[in-house]
């Protein structure tokens, strides 16, 4: 089972490497623990400048945004993507959706993906 796990876990870090969105997981308390290669990208940081940074420094601040999911008065809230400027030293504007992952009814881990957008782009009919 070890085998199986250590497969998933490289196939996983591939697909998510592949995707130009910006993907982010961290833990329980705001610590980086993975990012993907867009994200190295856009940040300009070194993967090990990141991993072991909280996530709001990593976005420039000093403290969480006020709706972060780890927030524990948020925890169970709806997860609707939030559009901010997230890349410091940008105007670039993100969508930041969020993914739970709960172990044990406690929030384990954060899956944030973040979309690059232009302000101005139109919105694509459904």
């Amino acid at each position: 089972m070890a085998d199986q796990d250590i497969y998933t876990e490289k196939l996983m870090n591939i697909i998510l490497d592949a995707i130009d969105d910006i993907i982010i997981i961290h833990d329980s308390i705001h610590t980086v623990i993975w990012i993907n290669r867009a994200g190295v990208k856009a940040f300009g940081r070194s993967v090990d400048e990141i991993i072991g940074m909280k996530c709001y420094e990593l976005f420039g601040n000093t403290v969480s945004c006020s709706d972060c999911l780890v927030n524990a008065s948020n925890v169970g809230s709806p997860i609707n993507a939030i559009k901010r400027r997230i890349i410091p030293g940008t105007d670039v504007v993100c969508e930041c959706s969020v993914i739970p992952y709960y172990k044990d009814g406690k929030l384990e881990l954060v899956v944030q993906h973040l979309r690059p957008i232009s302000p101005t782009r139109p919105v694509s009919p459904a």
